[in-house]
């Protein structure tokens, strides 16, 4: 399963699950953000079983980009309940997420 493209009901919807929630923040004008973007797909596919992966255009929603204080993109922040727990900004590759994603869900 490929990371699910959200909206703000959606977010809040998934945010009240019992699954953590993992966002990456992007827009389709960011380079960087389209460079990391199968790389996340890998990680919500091997993940997929213990959290849900989306992702929030900041251009299509910015009221949640100002909300959630996202500056730099690509940002992903993991939520549990609707609480965000962490985040990394502008990850180099998967197995930076993959360290980040492991290390978050400890907490």
């Amino acid at each position: 399963m490929t990371a699910i493209n959200m909206n703000n009901e959606m977010f809040e919807q998934f945010g009240d699950g019992d699954k953590p929630v993992l966002v990456d923040y992007w827009a389709p004008w960011c380079g960087y953000c389209r460079r990391i973007s199968a790389a996340y797909d890998k990680i919500a596919e091997e993940y997929s079983d213990i959290i849900v992966a989306g992702k929030i255009n900041i251009d299509e929603n910015p009221q949640l980009a100002e909300a959630e204080q996202i500056e730099v993109i690509p940002t992903l922040v993991l939520y549990k309940r609707g609480k965000a727990i962490d985040s990394i900004v502008a990850p180099e590759s998967k197995g930076v997420i993959d360290r980040f994603l492991k290390e978050a869900l400890e907490k």
